[in-house]
Order: structure tokens, then sequence, then C-alpha cells
């Protein structure tokens, strides 16, 4: 169902002034909508519904801040793709991610994103550029984890160290490339670490 320019300014003023009547009807006419955008990302139907709920619950917590300059439909895609965004990098923090990064949807999403938008070569220097920022403990566990795919246990054990440091130097090196990489490229730099090598 399309709704006027006219009426949807009208919802998003009652949406504004607190009105649960004119949310309902935005959520009516633009959940199936946001549904399917968020499938598009996640590749996960029940994933996809919590998107599209989170999405509509940040815009009822943000409803005062809400501008007539921009499309609405573009203002909740990009609430849901920050969300998902969010979720990538909350799991790709964790230490223990790698179940997550060769699961067929996070694969999938990350294949088609590099043959859009990446030149390879271009990717391959900003890696480097980023990865010289860590320090050289960082760099070498962050290489035996990620890209020869050693566990904490073995990579303490190869270097003399207690895995709980292994495991910190990892946590730093992670958080120092997502700090030298934009998400886009952090995410396809993770990904590269387990599909492309």
């Amino acid at each position: 169902m399309r709704v006027s320019q006219k009426n949807q300014n009208k919802l998003l003023e009652g949406l504004k002034n607190g009105s649960y009547q004119d949310f309902n009807e935005l959520y009516e006419l633009y959940s199936d909508l946001l549904y399917g955008f968020a499938l598009s990302l996640i590749k996960s139907p029940s994933g996809a519904k919590d998107i599209v709920q989170e999405t509509f619950l940040k815009l009822w917590k943000n409803r005062k801040d809400i501008t007539f300059n921009t499309s609405f439909k573009s203002y909740l895609y990009t609430i849901a793709k920050n969300l998902f965004i969010d979720s990538l990098r909350e799991k790709i923090e964790n230490v223990d991610f790698r179940n997550f990064i060769c699961s067929e949807a996070f694969l999938e999403y990350s294949e088609n994103e590099v043959e859009k938008t990446l030149n390879f070569d271009e990717f391959l220097t900003l890696v480097d550029k980023a990865k010289n920022k860590l320090s050289h403990r960082q760099k070498e566990i962050f290489e035996l984890s990620r890209e020869r795919g050693l566990s904490i246990g073995k990579i303490a054990l190869l270097l003399n160290i207690s895995e709980k440091s292994v495991k910190n130097q990892l946590s730093l090196a992670l958080h120092t490339l997502r700090d030298n990489l934009s998400d886009h490229y952090y995410i396809l730099f993770i990904v590269s670490c387990n599909i492309l090598k």
C-alpha cells in the first residue's frame, strides 16, 4: 500500500508527538518492505524479523529527532543497516567468532560485497597499512590466529605466553584494526582471513 507524502508527513508528525496510532500505521505501511531489506542483509527470516522490531523500537525511542528532509524509507533502511553492522561488530569483537564467520549467511553477504564494491589490490593495500599499526606481538598473534588458524592454546604454547595474554593481545589487535579500517573494509578483512586465503 502506497501513501502520499502529505499523509506520510502527517503520520510522522503524529509519531513525533507520541501517537501510538500513527506509529502503528507507519509500521503497517513499512514493516514488510523493511523485512525484505533486512532479509537481503542477514539471510535469516528470524534475524530479519528481529532487525525490523529493533528498527521500529529505535524509531519510537528517537521519534522526536525525525526530520522531513530525507526519505522515511531511507531513514528506516539506514537504521536497519546500522543495526546489522552493529551485530556483526559485536560478534567480530568476540575472540571466539570463527563459527559465525563461517556461517552461510555471513559468507554470502561478504562475498557479494567483495564482488560489488571492492578492488582487491586496493583492499590489500588498506589491510597492510592497518596491520602495520599493530605492535609486533599483536600482529604475530593476529596472523597466527586469523591467517593460520591456530587455536589460542596453540599460540600460547608456540609463543611461550599465557592463553590470557594471547586473548588480550588478539582483542587489542582487533580493536586497532577496526579503528583503522571502515566498518565495511574491517568486516571484509576479517572474512578474507578465513575465506580468501
